[in-house]
C-alpha cells in the first residue's frame, strides 16, 4: 500500500473517491466532485491523500489550512474514509500520518478533526492516534 498526494485527478480517480464517501452516506454527483476535487488540488492550502493497494484507491483524506479570528492557525482534516472492507490495516493512521507531516511542512503544530457523534468507533480510532475531544457541538446549515 501506498500513500500519495494527489495533485491531479482523473474521472477515474474521482469515481473511486465517490465510491468510498457513498460507503460513509455522503451522496455526491459525479461531475460535481469531479470539479469540487480539480478546485481543491489547486489551493495550496488544502491537500488530498490517497491511500492505493494494487493501483487502486482504498483511502482518502481532505485537509486544510483553518486561519480563524478567534484561533491559532490549526490544519483541520475534513474528511478521511476507509474502504469498509480494508479498515483495521492501519490505512487511516498512515492518511493521518501523511497529513500529519504536510501539516509541519505548513508550520502548522495544531490538527483537528471533527466527527460525526454517532460514529463511535471512529472516535475511539481518533483518541488511539493521540487526538482528544475538547468540545461537541451542534452544525447548524441554511440553503440560499
Amino acid at each position: 500500500m501506498e500513500i500519495i498526494q494527489l495533485n491531479t485527478v482523473t474521472k477515474s480517480k474521482s469515481l473511486e473517491i465517490l465510491r468510498l464517501s457513498h460507503q460513509l452516506g455522503y451522496a455526491n454527483d459525479t461531475q460535481l466532485l469531479f470539479t469540487r476535487l480539480t478546485q481543491i488540488l489547486s489551493l495550496k492550502d488544502h491537500a488530498v491523500f490517497v491511500a492505493q493497494m494494487d493501483g487502486k484507491i482504498v483511502g482518502w483524506l481532505h485537509c486544510l489550512v483553518c486561519l480563524r479570528v478567534e484561533s491559532p492557525l490549526f490544519v483541520e482534516v475534513a474528511g478521511l474514509v476507509v474502504d469498509e472492507h480494508m479498515r483495521g490495516q492501519q490505512i487511516g493512521k498512515k492518511l493521518i500520518e501523511a497529513s500529519k507531516h504536510w501539516s509541519r511542512h505548513q508550520d502548522i503544530a495544531i490538527m483537528r478533526i471533527r466527527c460525526n457523534v454517532i460514529r463511535t468507533e471512529s472516535h475511539q480510532f481518533y483518541q488511539a492516534l493521540g487526538f482528544i475531544s475538547n468540545k461537541e457541538q451542534k452544525v447548524f446549515e441554511m440553503n440560499l
